[in-house]
């Protein structure tokens, strides 16, 4: 069946043909983050995982800062966001993980430098397997190209001292084996 048997025309992004076809298949040079910027506000669909292993979870932060966050990272197009995370955690840990289920979404609206960020998040409860090389570091450097992000076990007790994003996560780390949530966080 050909697409106009189908009655959909191709759609046209960015110079390049995408064909609603089941799914959308895109080659190669389509594979890039979903993150869209206009003047005033920046769009993106992130995935993040969420591990605990002996009472601690592990968190990210810049190497100077004191904030944290969960590890994770931008969706790319034609990507779904299990696939994002396997990725990620791929390029950040060097180890491979086990996407277990689908725990958290949150929509989120914040400010950065100036400018309004919303993003659409998906938290995956995860596993890393039992000779994964994290499993044994306390706090090590990122091995993405930007080594500025420190990663690290933090005492799951600990989180109601320091600053996390998202905020949630101080009360819902011990509800894990609930239901599905959806959260809305508003910081404007």
């Amino acid at each position: 069946m050909s697409r106009s048997d189908r009655g959909r025309p191709p759609l046209s992004v960015g110079g390049k043909t995408i064909v609603f076809d089941g799914g959308i298949k895109l080659d190669n040079e389509m594979s890039k983050d979903i993150n869209f910027k206009s003047d005033d506000y920046t769009f993106s669909i992130r995935t993040v995982g969420v591990t605990v292993c002996d009472g601690k979870v592990l968190l990210q932060r810049e190497k100077d800062g004191n904030e944290y966050a969960l590890p994770g990272g931008t969706v790319k197009l034609g990507e779904t966001s299990v696939e994002t995370l396997v990725r990620e955690y791929k390029e950040e840990t060097g180890d491979d993980i086990i996407v277990n289920r689908l725990i958290w979404t949150e929509e989120n609206f914040w400010e950065y430098c100036g400018k309004k960020q919303h993003s659409i998040a998906f938290y995956y409860l995860i596993d890393f397997s039992d000779d994964a090389k994290t499993l044994k570091l306390n706090e090590f450097v990122s091995q993405k190209d930007n080594c500025s992000v420190i990663l690290g076990w933090m005492p799951i007790e600990n989180l109601k001292d320091i600053t996390i994003f998202p905020s949630f996560l101080k009360d819902e780390i011990h509800n894990l084996n609930s239901e599905i949530k959806h959260f809305i966080s508003r910081d404007y």
